[in-house]
């Protein structure tokens, strides 16, 4: 279970959601401010590989930034998430680094190259 608050920090400013749901496999975090708001959701599902046969864990983990609007800009929405599949008997140490270095991948140089529709 991730932690209660659990922190994502933007621009070097932690962000304190709270846990306003848990279900039995998922949660949703939420921190609201004077000018927006974050949510975190956690889900996690399983499924049967209609080729192998084999079964498959999904792990999706979406945060969505709000920004409310003003008199002068309009509102803004920002959504950010990976999902991730693996076979249940893999190994977690390697689903680990296979996932961690996929989320490296996203530096501030990446990201600024998919927003300018480079690939």
């Amino acid at each position: 279970m991730f932690s209660d608050p659990t922190t994502i920090t933007i621009n070097a400013v932690a962000k304190n959601l709270i846990r306003i749901n848990q279900d039995k496999y998922s949660s949703e975090y939420l921190l609201r401010e004077g000018t927006g708001d974050y949510a975190l959701r956690v889900r996690h599902s399983s499924f049967t590989d209609k080729t192998s046969g084999r079964k498959i864990d999904r792990h999706n983990v979406e945060l969505v930034h709000t920004v409310y609007a003003t008199s002068t800009t309009p509102q803004y929405v920002r959504k950010a998430y990976i999902v991730f599949d693996c076979h249940v008997d893999d190994v977690i140490a390697t689903v680990n680094q296979f996932v961690a270095g996929f989320a490296a991948f996203f530096s501030s140089a990446n990201i600024t190259k998919l927003q300018n529709w480079e690939s």
